[in-house]
């Protein structure tokens, strides 16, 4: 993908994101998004070939999507098609989800852990990550047994790595610099 790409779905995202805040439907907007990519899944082929038309394409999308989502999604999604820009929709859903977690204060955290975090643990992790960023903090955990012990968090670009693999890491890099 390139870096014009990234500029240009940012674009439509937030364009898109703006018109949905001022009718306060921007949470449903992010839902529609993921299910429209979600249903649309096994017709990408159809959806993204230069050789069917913009109103065969948009029959399509009518077609599956009829019922599911808002006329505005819809009208996104056609204009998508209209400008050859389909391409563009993950990322533009992506930019989405940011912009309207960004307006409720939320940061997803992305944790990656040895071993199973318990309720409790995460709850923890969970009010001091909100202590640190000032915004309710949505978890997502994954289990990588190859950190041995420990987590490491990401939370935008921030990241703090507690893990025993890159407390061992740093701990030899000290001692090659002689430190």
């Amino acid at each position: 993908m390139q870096a014009s790409e990234r500029v240009l779905a940012w674009r439509y995202g937030k364009a898109l994101f703006q018109a949905a805040a001022e009718k306060d439907q921007d949470g449903k907007l992010h839902a529609e998004l993921a299910a429209s990519q979600t249903a649309l899944l096994d017709h990408q082929g159809m959806l993204r070939h230069p050789m069917v038309s913009a109103e065969q394409k948009k029959k399509k999308l009518e077609q599956v999507l009829s019922g599911k989502v808002s006329p505005v999604t819809l009208r996104f999604l056609e204009l998508l098609i209209d400008k050859k820009r389909f391409d563009l929709l993950p990322m533009v859903a992506l930019d989405v989800g940011k912009l309207v977690a960004d307006k409720n204060h939320v940061a997803k955290a992305h944790v990656r852990t040895a071993r199973p975090l318990s309720a409790d643990a995460q709850q923890k992790l969970k009010q001091k990550l909100k202590d640190f960023a000032g915004k309710n903090i949505e978890l997502e955990i994954k289990e990588d047994p190859e950190l041995i012990g420990g987590l490491i968090v990401r939370l935008g670009d921030w990241v703090l790595d507690s893990s025993l693999r890159g407390q061992l890491k740093g701990m030899r890099e000290a001692l090659t610099n002689g430190n």
